[in-house]
């Protein structure tokens, strides 16, 4: 039985993000699902937390995204009554390569590219 092309590469970006190994093929990050998927990857083994720790991902939308990348909010789990801002960081997912950075909204540039140690 084929698989969809869609779920199997997302699953096979996640598999490599997690390993903190090769870059996924360049297709994977045709989509901002993707992205997201990608970069909470990422981020949470750069940072040693469970997947779970992120709870959602606030893509921008491609209009106001810099050409060849998507840029990303990703939001932590809030386990109290009353929460302030979520907000872990901004993100950017180059999609020729899957390589993620930081992104400074304030000065809206690229930071340092997260890697398996932080």
């Amino acid at each position: 039985m084929d698989m969809p092309k869609g779920p199997g590469l997302l699953l096979a970006g996640l598999a490599i993000a997690a390993s903190g190994c090769a870059r996924p093929p360049s297709d994977v990050v045709t989509r901002v699902e993707a992205a997201c998927t990608l970069a909470t990857a990422r981020v949470t083994a750069a940072r040693g937390l469970p997947l779970g720790h992120v709870a959602s991902c606030d893509p921008v939308g491609a209009e106001d995204s810099p050409a060849g990348y998507h840029v990303l909010g990703l939001r932590a789990v809030c386990d109290q009554d009353l929460c302030g801002s979520t907000l872990m960081r901004w993100f950017a997912v180059e999609t020729a390569t899957g390589t993620v950075f930081e992104c400074d909204m304030a000065e809206w540039r690229l930071g340092p590219e997260v890697t398996g140690a932080e």
